[in-house]
């Protein structure tokens, strides 16, 4: 009761918002990554639509007394107005995030993690950039945050994030074969979130896999199958694959499905969600996702279970161009044997492009955990975070 009631109140104080280069521009009418991303399943590089989109429609035009929203769209190449030659495209991509945690009292803390530096270096063998070669250089200042990604040999901080050769075949048809991210669900900017890290399509889960989409006006469907990380020993390879499905109503509502199943020696994950994309008025959304996950731990032949249920919710309001309110709302059951605990996150704050190139967004959060073995505190948190994308 608790759950659906704090659910409620969420969707019906969220209900019409958006944000930038995410699944939230579903808003705008963009019910899929392809045309903005390189990478299909979105995140990563974008393409040289999908930076004239975040230039002129996503983010403020402060100087728009001098440039319209063709001219803005016009500087927002890697190196402003010079274009680079078709066969090349260079971006570059920094975040950082600061946590206040227990603010205003004796336990506060403040805490900096500098969360991205990537380095995107793409090359393509025709000038419509059917087939390209898309990479991702990654660099942290801790080492552990690779994980479970691996550091480039010789470098503790440098790593590989992605790299695949991307074959657009027609308008029906794309490949894509290489290091590159899990199709599963929504690929939400926040990679802790319930529906990401802790069920295994994080931030740097990538793997090496064929991925082959079938694109048409009505839906997009996905089939992956991957081999695990070859980057990893041969114990953190995990080999698999995964089907999701997106079909299209109205101009700017996606529903969709998706199963994944892999396994390593001694661990076999298994995900299913279903989920919903509805776009409001021009940039307004509301995401949703609904999901289920089993961990299958082998240990000298005594096998162990761990099911986890979750929702995820996230929506903005679309004050004005490139400003926005945003809510999220998580929650999520793990059962180990026949212990669960379940906690519920909401987070209520802004999200702003306040000019191309850069996103400020900042956001209160509380953290309820129910069941656990000794009663916890309600937990409350202050982040703020800078994102630039060149």
């Amino acid at each position: 009761m608790r759950f659906l009631i704090s659910a409620i109140f969420v969707l019906t104080t969220s209900i019409s918002m958006t944000a930038s280069a995410y699944p939230d521009f579903i808003g705008f009418g963009y019910r899929n990554c392809i045309v903005c991303h390189e990478n299909s399943t979105g995140g990563g590089a974008l393409t040289d639509y999908g930076r004239g989109v975040y230039a002129s429609e996503i983010s403020a035009n402060p100087l728009s007394k001098w440039l319209n929203a063709e001219e803005t769209a016009g500087i927002s190449n890697f190196l402003f107005a010079t274009e680079l030659p078709w066969w090349v495209r260079i971006g570059y991509k920094f975040r950082q995030l600061t946590v206040q945690s227990s603010p205003g009292s004796a336990n506060t803390r403040n805490l900096y993690y500098n969360m991205q530096n990537d380095l995107n270096l793409n090359f393509f063998a025709d000038e419509k950039h059917n087939i390209g070669l898309i990479s991702t250089i990654g660099y942290l200042e801790n080492a552990v945050a690779i994980a479970p990604n691996k550091a480039v040999a010789g470098n503790e901080r440098v790593f590989l994030k992605e790299y695949f050769v991307k074959y657009r075949i027609n308008k029906e048809w794309l490949v894509q074969l290489g290091m590159q991210d899990k199709a599963f669900g929504i690929k939400t900017a926040n990679h802790t979130a319930v529906n990401r890290a802790q069920i295994g399509v994080g931030n740097n889960d990538q793997t090496h896999g064929l991925l082959v989409q079938n694109i048409k006006n009505e839906y997009d469907l996905f089939l992956m199958a991957w081999a695990g990380n070859l980057h990893l020993p041969k114990p953190g390879q995990s080999a698999g694959g995964s089907i999701m499905y997106e079909g299209k109503y109205a101009k700017s509502n996606t529903y969709g499905a998706a199963i994944l199943s892999e396994k390593k020696e001694t661990v076999k994950l298994t995900n299913f969600e279903v989920h919903n994309k509805m776009g409001f008025g021009e940039g307004n959304m509301l995401l949703m996702e609904l999901g289920h996950s089993e961990k299958e731990l082998t240990v000298s032949g005594i096998t162990s279970n761990t099911r986890s249920d979750y929702l995820f919710t996230q929506g903005n309001i679309s004050l004005t161009q490139g400003y926005f309110i945003m809510s999220d709302l998580e929650f999520s059951k793990v059962t180990a044997g026949t212990t669960s605990l379940e906690t519920l996150k909401w987070e209520l704050g802004f999200l702003t492009f306040p000019i191309q190139r850069v996103e400020l967004r900042g956001a209160v959060v509380n953290k309820k955990t129910y069941n656990a073995p000794e009663a916890a505190e309600d937990q409350w948190s202050i982040y703020t975070q800078l994102h630039l994308s060149l």
